[in-house]
C-alpha cells in the first residue's frame, strides 16, 4: 500500500509539473496578450539592476531591492519599464511579479487562477467532486475546447534571442536534460483509489 501511493505520488508530481511552469509564467508575466496598464502594481523577485534603457548593457542606474514595490509602466519585449523609489527605468520580465489583485479576474482567466490555487496550497478554492483538486466531474466527462486559453498560452512563447539573453544575465550553462520515463507498471491514478492524503491536505 505505502508503495502503491509512493508511485501514485510520483505521477501526480509528474502531472502537476507543466501546471507549475505555466503558472509561474502567467503571474511572473501576466497576459501577454492584454495591454499593460500605466501603474499595475508588482514587486521584484530578487535583487535587480534598473536601466536606463531596456538593453542588457544600458547604463544601470541603481541596483533594487529584492520584494521593493513598484508600478509598471509598459512593456518591451523581455522588458518592463517600471517606476521605483521616484526613479523610471527599465528591469527584465523575469525579475517582477505582479500583485494578484492587478491579475484579471475575467472567466476566460478563471481557470488559470484556480490551477495557482491549486499549486501553491493544495486548493482550487472551489468545492472538488473528484480526488483531482480544482477540476471538477463535468470537466472530465464533458471537456470543450477553449481557443482563447490556447492563444493565451502561445502568446507566453519567448523568442530563443530573449532565452538567450536571459540565460546570459543570469549566467545560466545550457544543459542536456533526458526524458522522464516511468516503468509500464505505473499507471495513472483514478478517481475511485486516490486517496486525499495522495495530493496533500490543505489543513
Amino acid at each position: 500500500m505505502k508503495k502503491s501511493l509512493m508511485k501514485q505520488k510520483r505521477i501526480s508530481f509528474l502531472l502537476v509539473l507543466p501546471l507549475m511552469a505555466m503558472t509561474s509564467s502567467i503571474f511572473s508575466q501576466k497576459l501577454a496578450s492584454q495591454e499593460i496598464t500605466s501603474g499595475d502594481k508588482a514587486s521584484l523577485v530578487r535583487d535587480t539592476e534598473l536601466k536606463a534603457k531596456p538593453y542588457s548593457d544600458a547604463n544601470t542606474l541603481k541596483v533594487l531591492a529584492e520584494a521593493l514595490p513598484v508600478d509598471v509602466l509598459s512593456r518591451q519585449s523581455s522588458w518592463l519599464e517600471i517606476q521605483a523609489e521616484a526613479m523610471t527605468g527599465w528591469v527584465k520580465m523575469f525579475s517582477v511579479r505582479y500583485d494578484l489583485q492587478s491579475v484579471p479576474s475575467s472567466d476566460s482567466f478563471s481557470g488559470t487562477k484556480q490551477v495557482f490555487n491549486l499549486v501553491t496550497t493544495g486548493s482550487s478554492g472551489s468545492t472538488v467532486t473528484t480526488a483531482s483538486r480544482g477540476l471538477d466531474e463535468n470537466k472530465f466527462s464533458e471537456p470543450s475546447p477553449n481557443p482563447y486559453a490556447f492563444k493565451t498560452m502561445q502568446s507566453f512563447a519567448v523568442s530563443g534571442e530573449d532565452a538567450q539573453s536571459f540565460a546570459r544575465d543570469e549566467s545560466l550553462n545550457e544543459q542536456q536534460q533526458d526524458y522522464v520515463t516511468v516503468s509500464a507498471e505505473v499507471s495513472a491514478p483514478s478517481s475511485d483509489n486516490v486517496s486525499e492524503e495522495t495530493l496533500g491536505d490543505k489543513s
